[in-house]
């Protein structure tokens, strides 16, 4: 609970902080989760830790064309470069993950409700996971365009490109995978149907809106009975017809089984696997989540390739109340502290109206 209790401070520091604190704020945030959340993350196998060196050379004369000759001898040691596909495929292999690189082969698609994109394209069938129908891609995505999909502001019907419109010191702060286009940044707040006539624009913090580009509203994104029924809000769900937002438990049901934070040999993306019931194998039903990283209220996007953020359909009521799934390298969590100032990534499940919102 005090993880939780210290994100939302973080998150709040964040918000009403100048913008030249907020790159070490950030980065101590990180650092005071890791701490809080240490015991979440179990201990390597020793036998593994034992046997890291045969393992490594191994590795090395699998991929030596692929090496780098000056690859940490402490395998364990998170890589300071973005992507380095050796590296990772040793950190992976020591943290007990599979060897073989995950394709995505034999996912089964489900016939019945094609996902079709913003854009008209069929991507086909979701895949069932338990007994809920998740969407192939994230929402917005286009291949070239948007790779991990468009991030979202909670309760907003369009997204925006991931890129930093940010200055640091006078000087331009450099990302990883820019999106082909980037928002413009303008202050809240806005209202629900007027910011639906500027798809492109991000409503960042200001006096008038410290938390949310918008109204306290909580039905943007769903409308639910007062017997805790759920139905979708066509007006400004971002989800195409027949799909919806996920909620609490949908998440908590996708994350019961994972693979460790690895790169997707088929998009070259870094994010997790994500099996549900089922242990995490490349022989069960599976989904893959990039760490499409995040923007904050300030404008400024951060952490691609290493960390992800889904929103929920669910508000629990305050400024800073959104419940969102995040991960990264060394945990993941659903937790109820995500503010609507926030851009976040959507990935899509099967509406099913009249779910028990309870």
């Amino acid at each position: 609970m005090r993880s939780k209790i210290a994100i939302a401070l973080l998150s709040a520091i964040l918000c009403g902080t100048p913008l030249h604190a907020q790159s070490f704020l950030k980065n101590l945030g990180e650092s005071i989760k890791k701490e809080i959340k240490k015991d979440v993350k179990k201990a390597v196998d020793k036998g593994v830790r034992d046997t890291k060196d045969k393992i490594n050379e191994k590795i090395k004369e699998k991929v030596n064309e692929n090496v780098n000759e000056n690859v940490n001898e402490n395998v364990g040691e998170k890589s300071q470069e973005h992507n380095n596909p050796a590296t990772d495929i040793v950190q992976n292999v020591v943290s007990g993950a599979a060897v073989s690189a995950d394709l995505g082969e034999n996912v089964e698609r489900q016939s019945g409700l094609d996902y079709i994109d913003e854009y008209g394209v069929n991507h086909g069938g979701g895949i069932l996971i338990g007994d809920i129908l998740w969407a192939p891609v994230n929402c917005g995505f286009h291949p070239t365009d948007y790779p991990y999909g468009k991030l979202y502001q909670w309760g907003r019907k369009h997204g925006q490109g991931y890129g930093p419109p940010y200055q640091y010191k006078d000087k331009p702060v450099v990302d990883p995978d820019p999106d082909k286009s980037q928002p413009e940044i303008v202050p809240g707040p806005a209202t629900p149907k007027g910011a639906l006539k500027y798809p492109n624009r991000f409503y960042a913090k200001s006096d008038m809106a410290p938390f949310n580009w918008c109204k306290n509203d909580m039905k943007l994104w769903c409308d639910f009975t007062d017997d805790g029924k759920i139905y979708k809000n066509g007006a400004y769900d971002p989800c195409p017809e027949g799909w919806r937002l996920p909620d609490i438990k949908d998440f908590d049901k996708l994350i019961e089984h994972s693979s460790d934070l690895v790169i997707n040999p088929a998009t070259g993306q870094k994010g997790r696997w994500f099996s549900g019931p089922l242990p995490y194998s490349i022989a069960v039903p599976r989904i893959f989540l990039p760490a499409a990283g995040q923007r904050y209220c300030d404008g400024m996007s951060a952490f691609r390739g290493t960390h992800g953020a889904y929103w929920t359909l669910r508000h629990g009521g305050g400024e800073l109340m959104v419940y969102n799934f995040t991960f990264s390298r060394d945990d993941m969590e659903v937790d109820p502290f995500g503010a609507p100032h926030d851009a976040y990534s959507v990935r899509c499940v099967k509406d099913m109206p009249g779910q028990s919102m309870w």
